[in-house]
């Protein structure tokens, strides 16, 4: 029998009615939420339905969580995925994200999170952890990154959540994967119960990422840390080799207009800020990095970054472009990859020196208000000493810079971040990075 979590065999997963067991409904007053607990025993599949999150089971291999009361139209099309275009879409909350949830994108994710873990030094977070009980991962894909922090934290019990079931059966036992939509208009978690909230590269995911960050505040511990890990997909180059004119411009133009019209905007890396200011957070750190498109920079570690990223620009951009084109601009498939194929020859052009902005920003959950920030551009030889990110300390990393060419993201006009803020970086010339006190600004 094929396994749940096995994304090339989950599609085709149909149990014999005769396997499914249902059990009465345990009561609890723990959650006003319904849970779908699926379990293996014996070549058998049981199916019980809970009020508590927590398995009351052994050999539980996946929980969904039926926030809607749907319990039969949910698990009967929870696993029945869609197909468009040659892809593979989920099937809970059908449509509300338009990246598709294949062995090719998943490959593409794990991909992804390699580029991250090269960029950061290999930490999982920048938030300073000590020894965290709970923690949330939102939209965890292929649950990596939850994975890696269970084994991390063995004493924390790790939740990832996501549209669809396509993580690992095998697993550490203090991780758990359920089905759930951030995008509810509430949560079903109690407030103030999770030590550490992730998110991260949910763009096209997130309509509303002020309402999105106010509900980790909610559902964060006071003294509790919430980290949001973002993408902005725009292609930029801070020497001027991206041109207005070039097909990877053009990209970044037309899928952030095609995630506007999908209700999914895609926001530029200073707007998260402010947003964890106004839902109350203290001590905000900020922390952007550049990614090289391809391997063109000198610098060994963002190199290798490079050389990944392509790789996943390679493998992804297709999928990523066909949902968001198709159903937001409503351009034809063959429309897509014919603008596929112009930019793939860029992509791999060493000459054009491209990257896209990651930015972390983590924010703590205060006994009372404050509005402390601090904020690190490109940390990769940061002092620790005076901003502290997470231990372990992250190995020195280093990049290069030049004066203070304009930043543009090719589409001729200028676009954050400014040369004076964030220096750009070529193939030759060592790192530079600033730490800039909010308490100073304007002085």
């Amino acid at each position: 029998m094929a396994g749940i979590g096995d994304p090339t065999k989950a599609m085709a997963f149909s149990p014999p009615a005769s396997l499914l067991e249902p059990d009465d409904v345990i009561p609890s007053q723990r959650s006003p939420c319904l849970y779908l607990h699926l379990t293996e025993n014996s070549a058998r599949l049981k199916m019980t339905i809970h009020r508590a999150p927590e398995p009351q089971c052994r050999n539980l291999r996946l929980c969904i969580r039926l926030s809607d009361w749907d319990s039969a139209s949910i698990t009967a099309s929870v696993l029945d995925y869609e197909f468009e275009n040659g892809r593979r879409y989920h099937a809970y909350k059908a449509g509300s994200y338009p990246l598709p949830n294949d062995e090719q994108e998943l490959e593409r994710i794990d991909i992804k999170h390699h580029v991250t873990m090269l960029l950061c030094g290999g930490n999982l977070h920048l938030a300073p952890l000590a020894d965290p009980r709970r923690i949330l991962d939102i939209g965890t894909g292929t649950g990596i990154w939850a994975i890696q922090m269970a084994e991390q934290f063995p004493n924390a019990q790790v939740i990832g959540t996501d549209l669809s079931p396509v993580q690992p059966n095998w697993v550490p036992d203090n991780v758990r994967f359920e089905i759930d939509d951030c995008e509810a208009k509430q949560w079903t978690w109690p407030e103030d119960h999770f030590d550490y909230i992730h998110s991260r590269y949910m763009i096209a995911s997130i309509g509303n990422w002020a309402a999105h960050i106010r509900k980790a505040f909610k559902h964060t511990k006071p003294g509790g840390y919430f980290e949001l890990q973002e993408l902005d997909c725009r292609f930029a180059s801070d020497d001027g080799t991206l041109l207005p004119t070039s097909n990877l411009a053009y990209w970044s133009n037309v899928i952030c207009g095609a995630a506007e019209n999908y209700n999914r905007p895609v926001p530029r890396y200073t707007d998260y800020v402010s947003w964890f200011e106004k839902a109350g957070f203290a001590d905000i750190q900020q922390v952007v990095f550049k990614s090289p498109t391809n391997p063109w920079p000198k610098n060994k570690i963002l190199k290798e970054a490079g050389k990944f990223q392509l790789l996943a620009h390679i493998e992804g951009l297709e999928g990523i472009s066909l949902g968001l084109l198709t159903r937001g601009l409503d351009w034809k498939a063959e429309e897509v990859k014919v603008l596929m194929a112009k930019v793939r020859p860029e992509l791999k052009d060493r000459g054009i020196h491209s990257y896209q902005t990651k930015v972390f920003v983590t924010g703590r959950k205060p006994e009372r208000p404050s509005t402390s920030l601090s904020t690190i551009l490109n940390p990769e030889s940061c002092n620790h000493d005076q901003v502290t990110i997470a231990p372990p300390t992250p190995k020195s990393l280093s990049s290069s810079i030049v004066g203070s060419p304009p930043h543009t993201d090719g589409s001729g006009e200028s676009s954050p971040p400014p040369a004076d803020q964030i220096n750009a970086f070529t193939p030759n010339m060592p790192l530079k990075q600033e730490v800039i006190d909010a308490s100073r600004r304007g002085n």
